[in-house]
Order: C-alpha cells, then structure tokens, then sequence
C-alpha cells in the first residue's frame, strides 16, 4: 500500500514573511467550508492554509532511480531521455502527450525538476 502524501507550492505574498516556494504538507483536512493543507518546512509548522490558495500535488507512491520521490507536477527523464511532466489521469500516475503512460511502464526515470521551481523544464516537458 503507497503512502498517502502530498506537498503544497505557494506563492510570494501569500504567506507573510515568506517567498514562493515549496512546502512539506503535515496534513491535509477535508471541511465543507473548503478543504485546509498545514504547510511545514524543515521541521518547522509555517501555516494553516486554505487550498484555494496553494497547489497541492499528491505522492505517486513511487521513486526515481535515486530514491527521489515522485510527485504529479514533477518533471522526470525517462530511460529513452525524454523529459515528461508527472499528472495523474484515469486513477493513476503517469505522462503523456497524445498518448498515456503510467509511470510504472518505464524501466526508470528520474526527477529533475517541477513545473512550479524550474522555469526551464516547464518549456520542455
């Protein structure tokens, strides 16, 4: 069974005293009145938030070849070295342009960014 996990990447301004970054997620609580995320990093609780202010990007329950990781929003290097953005579709993870393909149909791939920190991966991905 994948471990249920997720991060969270807010925007500058959005949380006083803190820049745009990325953000470990404690917790994750459903409500009716809009679903919460409790951002932490480094060990440090930073803020509760409401998700309509992040985006929060789920743990695929799988690593890459270096024992990253790897989560939807993420951009990883397939074994034929082509560069994909992580997405989840149709009950499961994986990449795709025309095509689908689950994340577990590569023999490997590794992490080497995210579409929200690497503005030169989000152009080839």
């Amino acid at each position: 069974m994948r471990e249920i996990m997720c991060r969270a990447y807010v925007e500058d301004d959005i949380i006083e005293g803190h820049k745009a970054q990325m953000y470990t997620v404690l917790d994750y609580k459903w409500k009716p009145s809009g679903n919460e995320v409790e951002l932490w990093d480094n060990l440090i609780p930073i803020a509760t938030l409401a998700v309509k202010w992040c985006e929060v990007m789920w743990y695929s329950g799988l690593k890459d070849k270096n024992d990253k990781e790897i989560y939807e929003g993420d951009i990883v290097l397939t074994n034929n070295r082509d560069k994909w953005k992580v997405i989840f579709s149709g009950g499961c993870f994986g990449v795709a342009d025309e095509d689908f393909f689950r994340l577990s149909e590569f023999a490997f791939c590794e992490v080497i960014g995210n579409i929200w920190e690497n503005d030169e991966s989000k152009d080839t991905a």
